[in-house]
């Protein structure tokens, strides 16, 4: 197969200078508070203006990130590290774009797939002040977007004081929720609050079977509604489905219905054996079925009026065999903040596409190089389905700085350091496999992702 993501020498050769550019211009030391200065500085003197010359960024989609919530952290953060680290492929960075927070094991349901086997809270769950510092921390490391997840964020009593501490720091804010909590004045507070982005949980287009599936009878209709109010609150919506042998065969069903009330996006997850969800590990999608849904996934990213991806690194290849033009509608929103919420398992349909283009810099899974993910009782690991192993270190007795700069995520940022089928595989820099599958299945979070759909078994 040929690999579409191979950097040219010239570009190579580009970048190596561009580097030794911005070092020179560059100290990677200083405080992204200083962020809004900092970049109207490098401004003036072209910095920022050469870098969209030279990559072909679009000078007023620049300009749009820099006034978004998170945008300016974003910009900084990508000018100290190619100051520090240089461009590489995959690109390291002095900090990660978000971090997902799942805050309390405290939820109103009980998933059968939960990853973080939540129910009640524990007594071993972070204090409120140890989270405000948690804050602060994430702020001067240079983090654009936090995530607040759960169990349900919904109930968590803090979480208006969290999203004033996150809004203080201009990072941009994104909510994950079962959505049954949500009513119209808690979309209007959020949105109010500054909270741009939320994501809602939807596993079927049967009431029934959404309902058994969470636990609760009613859930799929508070669900529903729930879209519709965050759509209608101009907050940006995602639909998240766990994609199981349960709900496999309504794929197309229900990015019809998340289009029809209002959603922005539809992103489908693979059933990772984390918490609950070992109990049903029989649920996952084979091999085929998972070429089949990316299939799928990149006819109705194409041509649907509402974005559709998955979150398989495997998707970037899938999505980049053949050379057509890619009719992707959403171009104008590819440096948006939302867009990067968690993923970077974009469509690269089309030698036209910017995705594919800066793929290689990308890197496929993001699992402790673009973010990461902090548990309740403070364990950072490299994602949030990683909820025990491996933890890189606690908020509780060591600095948000230290964890990220740490060991364990140092080794997934060299894709050398994978083993098996995923190391010798030719796209082990624009993909390199699910670290969280290899965690779970092999318990080895290096290992080869054991459920790649593009790799043959053996």
């Amino acid at each position: 197969m040929h690999d579409p993501f191979s950097v040219p020498l010239i570009n190579r050769a580009r970048d190596r200078i561009v580097s030794s550019l911005v070092k020179a211009m560059v100290s990677p030391a200083g405080s992204p508070e200083k962020t809004r200065d900092l970049v109207s500085h490098f401004s003036k003197h072209r910095i920022i203006h050469g870098l969209e010359e030279i990559y072909g960024f679009d000078h007023s989609q620049v300009q749009a990130l820099l006034q978004q919530p998170g945008g300016r952290q974003a910009v900084w953060n990508l000018v100290r590290s190619i100051s520090e680290y240089g461009i590489g492929a995959p690109q390291t960075l002095k900090a990660p774009l978000s971090v997902v927070w799942s805050l309390s094991y405290g939820c109103n349901l009980r998933c059968m797939h939960c990853y973080q086997n939540a129910s009640r809270p524990s007594s071993k769950e972070l204090t409120l002040d140890q989270q405000l510092s948690i804050v602060d921390q994430m702020a001067q490391a240079g983090v654009s977007m936090v995530v607040l997840s759960g169990g349900e964020p919904l109930t968590n009593p803090n979480l208006r004081r969290l999203i004033d501490g996150i809004r203080e720091h201009d990072m941009a804010m994104s909510i994950d929720s079962n959505g049954v909590l949500m009513d119209g004045k808690t979309a209007e507070s959020l949105k109010r609050s500054g909270v741009g982005s939320v994501e809602l949980s939807l596993d079927s287009v049967d009431p029934a079977s959404h309902d058994s599936f969470r636990g609760l009878e009613g859930a799929f209709k508070k669900t529903v509604n729930a879209i519709d109010i965050c759509s209608e609150a101009g907050i940006f919506t995602t639909v998240a489905t766990t994609a199981t042998t349960l709900n496999y065969a309504q794929s197309s069903e229900l990015i019809s219905l998340a289009r029809s009330h209002g959603a922005d996006r539809v992103v489908f997850f693979d059933l990772i054996p984390a918490g609950r969800g070992r109990e049903i590990e029989e649920l996952r999608l084979s091999r085929r079925q998972l070429l089949d849904l990316m299939g799928l996934v990149k006819q109705e990213s194409s041509t649907n009026r509402i974005e559709v991806f998955t979150e398989l690194p495997q998707f970037i290849v899938y999505s980049s065999i053949g050379n057509g033009y890619s009719e992707c509608k959403h171009a104008e929103k590819a440096l948006s903040i939302e867009r990067f919420t968690v993923s970077t398992f974009f469509d690269c349909t089309g030698q036209d596409n910017i995705y594919r283009k800066f793929a290689t810099y990308l890197g496929g899974c993001p699992a402790g190089r673009l973010y990461c993910n902090i548990q309740p009782n403070g364990d950072v690991t490299p994602c949030m389905f990683t909820p025990e192993y491996p933890v890189a270190g606690n908020l509780k007795n060591q600095s948000f700085e230290e964890i990220w700069n740490g060991a364990t995520f140092q080794s997934l940022r060299d894709r050398t350091r994978l083993k098996g089928k995923c190391r010798e595989c030719k796209f082990a820099i624009v993909c390199g496999g699910c670290r969280a599958k290899a965690a779970a299945y092999e318990r080895d979070y290096l290992a080869s992702d054991p459920t790649c759909p593009i790799q043959t078994a053996g």
